[in-house]
């Protein structure tokens, strides 16, 4: 592996040329510079669909744009003034030939941190490769890897033990006595485009509904998993269409003929339409089903190979075994430069229920609520963003534990599960290539206490174990927890392309409940490709 780095690496000297893929990125800070062009009245993009696809965004950028804008002048005279240029503005080995543009680059993420608090260090080393692709007007490809060795702190270890997964990041195995994690991220596509009115692209990566930090109807909390999604706009409409696999690490590997873990499969349905300049209104229906029941295979349920939105029917006729899940997403653009969002999942309300006076049986749904201001007092890149998420006990579980709105161990919307209220509020500034960001989030949930009860924050048990789930439900049951966490960061970035960076952060962390109260106060610094999300705020 290493050879072959070495070889793409030396590949550089040879080209010139630089093109761009066919999506960009889901990573927050990737795009931030652009964030005011893209959440604007003036614009048709329906933003609550991520990633964005990149001939929907490129007309966006404007002179400040890293993707545009804002480039080191090197000239390009000889081999070591040709790696500079590439390394600042460009991808290591760009090549062009008419109609196939291909490029690759080196990924990596190196980092150090240390709780002077609890004299803990904690480290990062990631190595990987990234290679895409555009052959002609209509196809691209996008594929790559990441091979990682790291340490924790104790929170995160923790929730390793329980979930035997990295947050967001997959299955992992420990070296070193115990005191690390190795594991690896794969993840790639290919993509048709054969109109400016769809794209149809199959392959392993993340997902993401909303305008929000957080998506209560899908986000990219859990780790990459295989999809097929389609996309087609029209008039003020565009829908998507997807179609993935999921497995359950909690439950025990099916070792015949090497099946590996338990599979499960979903269809999702997502429906855009901006009803004017400033309001956008999305319509969601997700239904999650397992790959083998009670009678044996099942496999993938071809009855919800159906394109059309709502599959509730479909799902009703088939035995309603399965788990449906309901939301509504909006946008409203209050000003150029401001915006408000929300979202509604309904998991399980029954109306009947609701009118019985004294009922107890338990509502499952979740809403979000937030709002974004750009160029505040007319600073340019400055940019602020509130948001409130409320979500109740047992929401995204199921009856049958292997069919819960999860995969690898991971809910597939917030990482706080269910059965919590939470605050977060991000403070945002980038000028040219430097970037500076603090987070704080807020959140009360209620857990469990042990092994034995379910309060409903936990969404991988199987609730037909626990009586106490029909006696009735409120917010915040169980084991109250308070949590409490603040991150601040400051980057230079190097090559906007693959968001390379030089970053240091301080992160505070508190962790509160009626018997203890765990703090971290962690400093970092780092030197990294950034191209996916890393949530480590729970």
């Amino acid at each position: 592996m290493r050879s072959s780095i070495t070889y793409i690496f030396f590949l550089s000297v040879l080209t010139t040329a630089f093109g761009q893929s066919r999506f960009s990125p889901l990573e927050r800070q990737y795009l931030l510079s652009e964030e005011a062009s893209i959440h604007s009245k003036e614009n048709k993009l329906h933003t609550s669909i991520q990633p964005y696809f990149l001939n929907e965004t490129k007309d966006l950028f404007d002179s400040d744009s890293l993707r545009d804008g804002v480039k080191y002048t090197i000239q390009r005279e000889n081999f070591f003034t040709r790696i500079a240029d590439n390394f600042a503005n460009n991808y290591l080995v760009p090549i062009d030939s008419g109609i196939v543009s291909i490029r690759a680059t080196p990924l990596f993420d190196l980092e150090l941190q240390f709780d002077p608090s609890k004299k803990k260090q904690y480290y990062r080393n990631t190595r990987g490769i990234l290679i895409y692709g555009d052959f002609g007007q209509k196809f691209s490809f996008y594929t790559g890897f990441f091979e990682n060795q790291a340490s924790f702190p104790d929170y995160i270890n923790t929730f390793i033990d329980s979930n035997l997964v990295i947050p967001g990041q997959g299955l992992t195995k420990t070296f070193k006595d115990n005191k690390g994690q190795d594991f690896g991220i794969p993840f790639g596509y290919v993509c048709y485009a054969p109109s400016r009115f769809l794209t149809v692209q199959f392959g392993q990566d993340k997902n993401f509904i909303g305008n929000g930090y957080r998506s209560l109807l899908r986000s990219d909390n859990s780790t990459n998993n295989p999809f097929f999604k389609i996309q087609t706009s029209f008039w003020h409409v565009k829908y998507m269409i997807l179609y993935e696999q999921f497995q359950d690490a909690h439950a025990e590997q099916i070792t015949v003929l090497g099946k590996g873990y338990p599979k499960k499969y979903s269809t999702t349905h997502y429906l855009s339409w901006k009803v004017n300049k400033s309001l956008d209104i999305g319509l969601f229906e997700s239904i999650i089903w397992q790959a083998a029941d009670s009678t044996g295979s099942r496999g993938f349920d071809w009855a919800y190979l159906n394109p059309v939105i709502f599959l509730r029917p479909t799902e009703f006729y088939n035995g309603s075994a399965d788990n449906a899940l309901l939301g509504i997403n909006f946008k409203y653009q209050i000003l150029h430069n401001m915006y408000a969002y929300g979202q509604f999942i309904l998991d399980d309300l029954k109306f009947d229920e609701l009118k019985k006076k004294g009922s107890q049986y338990p509502q499952k749904y979740g809403f979000q609520l937030g709002a974004r201001y750009f160029n505040i007092a007319k600073i340019k890149g400055l940019a602020v963003q509130a948001e409130f998420n409320y979500v109740t006990p047992y929401t995204y579980t199921h009856r049958y534990a292997l069919q819960n709105y999860s995969h690898y161990n991971q809910s597939l919307a917030h990482p706080q599960n269910a059965n919590f209220i939470e605050w977060v509020g991000i403070l945002d500034y980038n000028k040219k290539r430097w970037s500076i960001s603090n987070r704080i989030v807020y959140c009360n949930y209620g857990a469990d206490k042990t092994a034995a009860t379910n309060y409903g924050h936990n969404i991988f048990a199987d609730i037909r174990e626990y009586p106490n789930y029909y006696q009735g439900t409120t917010i915040l049951q169980g084991y109250k927890t308070t949590l409490i966490y603040n991150t601040f960061t400051a980057a230079y970035i190097i090559n906007p392309k693959v968001n390379m960076r030089f970053e240091a952060s301080f992160t505070f962390r508190s962790q509160k409940t009626a018997d203890s109260n765990d703090i971290d106060k962690i400093f970092g610094f780092s030197f990294k490709t950034a191209l996916f999300n890393k949530y480590y705020d729970f």
